[in-house]
């Protein structure tokens, strides 16, 4: 059995063209297929991105940049609404009896230099894990050198994994993998792969989809890498039991020269 980290987009959980809206019924068909994992004995940490609920609130303050105490009512303000949408998922998961342990990002994560930095111990989430429960995280306003900072999902995603070495990590969101400019998937992809970012669509102050490959193809050191549909249970599941997916897209590591 095995452990998972698995990232609920922000596209996932929320339809981005729609503010505060939630796709409750994906979130719902998944907890239902990682509460059967659970019981075969594998383990999952849970991260979680802003989507429509905080995308457009760090927008308009401009929260991508700290530049003054003018933006502290943006940061109060969006950290609220990701802890919001943190403990609808947690219903969600937790009314089909995934037993999610939310933790509140910007209490345990700074970025220092730049980069996340984890302010408790990385053995404190594998107790949590070791209890049973699903530890569960999110893209967050935290402190930073500059004042404040967004820390997202994809950047916790990486973190984590390079610290718990999981077995395969995933990014779920709305679409089945990465596709191409004729709307065909794209099985594996790696940094000498070309993506073109032409029709990406929405707002996303975290990067968008390129920072999102570029995070993937790193993680990918680090455990076997996938970018799935949230709604793709089939693939979900071959995922889990070590199999490869009928309709991911899978990161591969950076060759060594």
């Amino acid at each position: 059995m095995g452990l998972f980290i698995v990232k609920l987009g922000g596209s996932a959980i929320s339809d981005k063209t729609k503010p505060l809206s939630y796709r409750e019924d994906w979130v719902r068909d998944l907890g239902k297929l990682l509460l059967t994992g659970v019981r075969a004995g594998n383990r999952f940490v849970l991260v979680h991105g802003g989507g429509s609920f905080a995308h457009p609130l760090a927008l308009a303050y401009g929260l991508s940049r700290y530049r003054d105490n003018g933006q502290l009512t943006g940061v109060s303000l969006t950290s609220a609404i990701l802890h919001y949408l943190s403990m609808k998922i947690t219903m969600t998961l937790a009314t089909v009896g995934l037993p999610i342990y939310p933790l509140r990002t910007g209490s345990i994560y700074v970025i220092s230099n730049g980069k996340p930095q984890l302010l408790i111990s990385p053995i404190h989430i594998l107790e949590l894990l070791k209890r049973g429960v699903v530890p569960m995280m999110y893209g967050d306003v935290v402190p930073s050198d500059e004042g404040f900072s967004i820390i997202s999902g994809d950047d916790i995603m990486l973190d984590l994994s390079s610290k718990l070495r999981p077995s395969a990590a995933v990014f779920l969101t709305d679409v089945p993998g990465i596709l191409d400019s004729n709307g065909n998937l794209i099985r594996e992809l790696s940094s000498s792969s070309i993506i073109n970012e032409r029709n990406t669509r929405g707002i996303d102050v975290t990067g968008g989809l390129m920072k999102k490959v570029q995070s993937a193809i790193e993680l990918s050191n680090y455990a076997r890498t996938y970018l799935c549909a949230i709604w793709d249970l089939k693939s979900i599941t071959s995922i889990i039991n070590n199999e490869e997916p009928s309709n991911c897209t899978r990161f591969l590591p950076r060759t060594k020269d």
